[in-house]
């Protein structure tokens, strides 16, 4: 992908080979820590793309749902998530449980015609504690909180003639380096289920907002304080297709649209975006 490889040589030129810690550097790390978060917030296990494109589902051409450039980017972002979740009460009125989710975001980027490539690595542990209180028989009123270890690995291959001369600037210090961030996160939302003849149809909306600290061999170890929002809408429909005595066996898909703000903007290309799954439980 050829835009943030630019950006690489463009910050490279801008902070004048200074040998000390770059702002502009600070702010790409808390970008990716940003996204890793956003991205692999997921409650079901997570294989492969963050990538659902309505104007190709519904043969339109429209930015503002998506534009080509957003899109381009977040097919070079591959997304794995496992989440456990614990139930700690038995009382429908008053749910509460404990949610443990490892993750993992890999991205891709090449220059065309350089020979050039750079893998991007983040991994993550999250723990959390939720609760979701019943104010109605259909809706119901969440909020948690939960924190977020997160570890970043930067591989660059440098190939081309022109990056080997910004090599010994940024090597080491914004590519081929490491870095950690920790960050809190608190949740509010709302959730609404209604059972169907077939199955069942859960809205949930919730808005979430992180903060954290970077520390790590990148950048001197200035590697910023990632922080962000971002408001989760959501519409499941679930599909009872086998009864087996007391086991349900159950089909849902879901579509989600996910508003951001803060660090993670840069790197998607966008203050949106889509996500369709099909998926069995």
């Amino acid at each position: 992908m050829l835009k943030v490889s630019q950006s690489l040589v463009t910050t490279a030129i801008v902070c004048h080979f200074s040998a000390q810690a770059d702002p502009e550097f600070k702010d790409i790390f808390e970008e990716d820590f940003a996204a890793a978060i956003i991205l692999t917030d997921s409650d079901a296990l997570t294989l492969g793309f963050k990538d659902f494109d309505p104007n190709s589902v519904f043969n339109i051409d429209n930015d503002n749902i998506g534009s080509q450039d957003a899109l381009d980017r977040r097919k070079n972002i591959g997304v794995s998530s496992l989440p456990l979740t614990f139930d700690l009460s038995d009382d429908k009125m008053f749910q509460r449980r404990a949610i443990v989710r490892f993750s993992a975001l890999r991205i891709e980027d090449q220059i065309i015609d350089s020979g050039d490539s750079h893998r991007k690595y983040v991994l993550g542990v999250y723990s959390g504690y939720e609760q979701e209180i019943n104010f109605t028989p259909n809706w119901t009123f969440e909020t948690g909180v939960g924190i977020h270890l997160q570890y970043l690995n930067s591989n660059y291959d440098f190939q081309s003639p022109f990056s080997k001369l910004f090599q010994p600037f940024i090597d080491g210090k914004l590519v081929n380096t490491t870095a950690w961030a920790t960050s809190i996160q608190p949740k509010v939302g709302f959730n609404y289920t209604e059972g169907k003849d077939w199955g069942e149809v859960k809205f949930k909306s919730n808005f979430n907002y992180f903060s954290g600290y970077g520390w790590g061999q990148a950048n001197d170890g200035d590697v910023g304080t990632p922080e962000g929002w971002y408001w989760s809408n959501e519409v499941k429909l679930f599909y009872d297709v086998t009864d087996w005595g007391r086991s349900i066996q159950t089909v849902y898909t879901s579509l989600r649209r996910v508003d951001i703000g803060g660090d993670t903007i840069g790197i998607l290309g966008s203050s949106h975006y889509y996500e369709g799954t099909v998926a069995g439980c």
